[in-house]
């Protein structure tokens, strides 16, 4: 091979990075599943099982950026639970720590998001200890003053790098503030009011837009989905996406004049709010 074909798939090669590191894409990280949170209930006439909980990440790509939002259950939750709730059943399955996972592919993260204060989603952050953590002040009031179960101090007790957000009065959908992390309408963050949780817009190139709630990711869904796309995060989970990439696999078939989804009723899904191009 000359030397001019070497330069051109060099360059070709470097295009094709730069895209790559442009592009917003996403993929689920599952850690771990557990039994139901209860035991079974009377429904409709009949005895029903609990649904399963699923311990999850958000692995997050954007502009040559790796977030994590939540970390689902890390390398020591075994650890923490027989520190400080001993006591309690270990309902979870094998845990696969998403640090080892991203580790298997090479891979590293430059911040994460902390979707929820609770045990169960903040785990993972003591497999971080050098990762900046951005989290909304009340989650880490939260994080410091709530007690097990609710939040397992152990979890926090290596020296977190604290990056506390400051959300401005941008309303997005039902909600009146925001903090857009790139500036650019593709990665936005919303407080929720439950522990001071945070709710995830992502926006695809193609202007689908994707609702994550971080007080529920992995909790068994509560509503019925609208049917059309890709809409949930159990789809987007039972799909095997990790390690492969969400980029743009979302219907395109709604028209300006659907109705559009109720961030209201949003609870624990992952759907497309928007097949229309814009910001939030």
């Amino acid at each position: 091979m000359n030397v001019a074909k070497l330069v051109t798939l060099l360059l070709l090669s470097l295009a094709t990075s730069a895209m790559a590191d442009d592009e917003l894409r996403f993929s689920l990280v599952k850690t771990a599943q557990s039994d139901g949170p209860g035991d079974y209930s009377w429904r409709n006439g009949s005895w029903e099982q609990p649904e399963p909980v699923r311990h999850l990440a958000l692995l997050i790509e954007y502009q040559g950026s790796r977030l994590l939002f939540g970390t689902g259950l890390g390398r020591q939750i075994n650890a923490q639970l027989d520190a400080e709730l001993p006591w309690r059943a270990k309902r979870y399955s094998l845990v696969v720590p998403v640090r080892d996972q991203l580790e298997r592919d090479g891979l590293k993260i430059d911040r994460i998001l902390l979707a929820n204060a609770r045990w169960d989603h903040a785990s993972g952050l003591a497999d971080f200890p050098d990762v900046p953590v951005l989290a909304s002040a009340k989650a880490i009031d939260y994080s410091q003053a709530a007690t097990p179960p609710a939040v397992l101090p152990s979890q926090f007790a290596h020296s977190v790098r604290w990056q506390p957000l400051q959300f401005d009065a941008t309303p997005v959908g039902e909600f009146s503030q925001s903090l857009d992390l790139f500036g650019d309408g593709r990665v936005v963050l919303v407080p929720l009011p439950r522990a001071g949780a945070l709710g995830l817009f992502l926006t695809l190139s193609d202007g689908v837009r994707f609702f994550f709630r971080g007080d529920t990711l992995g909790e068994p869904e509560k509503l019925k989905i609208q049917p059309g796309g890709l809409q949930s995060w159990r789809e987007v989970a039972d799909s095997g996406f990790y390690p492969g990439w969400v980029q743009a696999y979302a219907s395109h078939s709604e028209s300006k004049s659907d109705p559009q989804p109720d961030l209201a009723q949003g609870n624990d899904r992952c759907f497309p709010v928007s097949a229309m191009t814009g910001a939030p």
